[in-house]
């Protein structure tokens, strides 16, 4: 019998201490040791991963794989094969589906309908408001890997996606963080002030105003930061471990940076669009570049690069948000109009990658970025986000030194039609995803057969 089932050979590892040259021998889906010379090792398959990087799995703490009920923009088929294609060996995915996973039968549910399809490890949020408060102990049972509420209310016709994942007051939101904090799990908060943002959009309505940067002129740099002041007041006052997603101002990040110098539990994470795109995008791409929240200002970008390397921020996700090109072309004559939202999970990593090149973050911080701190915050690591004996093996592999430029037609996503990274220089190009000791995809190759990826269960973390 083989000494080992997969020997990654040459292996130039990377993590926050630098890098190790050395082979991964896999056994049984697990990591069982890393040497230096495994010639004389036994094995039945090899990779050759000389000239390349080898990165733990990656990790996407924020995708939205519309699986069940939306999936003509996405479903977890087409959203796991961007994230392996791109690097990502594990994704935690959003409860807005139809119908909202608001309890443990849905959540049973949709786990069902998911894993034949995945070529991706996944976690399930549970949605959490004042709605279903006897329900999120059900949740974390079923293996939530988090929960996660909306601070803004949906437009109308959308609710159905989000009913019962948004509170609209800060009563409403102690309330909940006082359910989840019983559980021991993460609160994810999309922060942003309901209140304020409907009163500046019934403004720019009375103006007439439906023009591109009305949607930031709607949603300014404040809103942003009034709901995570409140998000991180309510959090200290109850003790509820929160994290903050896709933080897009210096505002935001200034009280985050004071909020962790005080100890408070919490983390945060930002997104590529928000490091790559000032609010003059709204202007050049209309409705493909509306995301909320939305673009911002030179400021910001560089704001967010400090407090990403100065470990402020501690991850990087996409948030990718597919939706169909009709939907987005709605938004062509009132901004208003166009759903929020850009794929990004498969392109996440050259963009991260470029970005280290160019000197805007550390390279050995990419893994930490993109992995390591994901995996700590929500209670998985070392199981993931190591490369380590006795770690799960989830490996990317990828050629740094290959530069190359975004074709949106080449992607994997549905929505490739609306991806606003089309056409942008990047650097690195994945060569494999090794997910649980298995290729999941090979450059040129393809993809194994679906169904491979598991369910990570929430554990309470730090």
């Amino acid at each position: 019998m083989p000494a080992y089932d997969l020997i990654v050979r040459n292996s130039k590892m990377i993590d926050g201490t630098g890098f190790l040259e050395a082979d991964i021998c896999i056994t049984d889906g697990k990591i069982a040791k890393i040497q230096r010379n495994t010639l004389g090792s036994n094995t039945s398959h090899v990779v050759d991963a000389k000239g390349m990087l080898v990165l733990p799995g990656l990790i996407d703490p924020h995708v939205h794989f519309r699986d069940p009920g939306l999936t003509y923009k996405e479903d977890f088929l087409s959203g796991s094969k961007g994230a392996s294609a791109g690097g990502v060996t594990t994704v935690f995915d959003m409860p807005t589906t139809q119908p909202v996973v608001t309890n443990a039968s849905m959540f049973q549910e949709k786990a069902q309908i998911v894993k034949e399809k995945a070529l991706a490890n996944f976690g399930l949020f549970g949605a959490a408001s004042i709605d279903n408060l006897n329900e999120i102990e059900g949740l974390a049972q079923s293996g939530a890997i988090a929960f996660k509420t909306y601070m803004v209310a949906p437009p109308k016709e959308r609710t159905p996606e989000y009913a019962g994942s948004f509170v609209t007051s800060s009563g409403q939101l102690y309330r909940v963080m006082q359910a989840i904090k019983r559980t021991g799990l993460i609160h994810c908060i999309h922060a942003e002030s309901d209140s304020t943002i409907a009163c500046l959009t019934d403004e720019l309505h009375s103006e007439g105003r439906k023009d591109p940067m009305a949607h930031y002129d709607s949603r300014p740099n404040f809103t942003e930061a009034e709901a995570v002041y409140d998000a991180i007041l309510l959090s200290e006052a109850i003790g509820t471990k929160i994290h903050l997603v896709h933080i897009s101002t210096a505002e935001a990040s200034e009280l985050i940076a004071s909020a962790r110098e005080r100890g408070a539990n919490l983390s945060a994470e930002t997104c590529p669009h928000y490091l790559c795109f000032s609010k003059e995008i709204l202007n050049e791409r209309g409705p493909y570049a509306k995301y909320n929240p939305p673009a911002r200002n030179p400021r910001d970008l560089e704001s967010l690069y400090s407090a990403l390397n100065r470990n402020i921020i501690s991850m990087i996700s996409t948030d990718h948000a597919p939706h169909a090109k009709e939907e987005k072309e709605r938004g062509r004559e009132d901004i208003f109009k166009a759903p929020p939202g850009t794929p990004g999970v498969e392109t996440r990593l050259p963009i991260i990658l470029k970005m280290a090149h160019d000197g805007r973050l550390r390279l050995e911080d990419v893994p930490k970025l993109t992995s390591e701190g994901a995996a700590k915050r929500f209670g998985i690591y070392p199981q993931k986000g190591s490369i380590a004996p006795g770690s799960d093996a989830d490996l990317t592999i990828v050629d740094y030194d290959e530069e190359w430029k975004i074709k949106a037609a080449n992607l994997q996503t549905k929505a490739w039609e609306t991806v606003l990274f089309d056409g942008m220089k990047v650097r690195g190009k994945v060569k494999y995803t090794i997910l649980n000791g298995e290729t999941a995809y090979e450059q040129d190759v393809g993809f194994a057969k679906p169904g491979i990826g598991q369910f990570v269960r929430g554990k309470p973390s730090n």
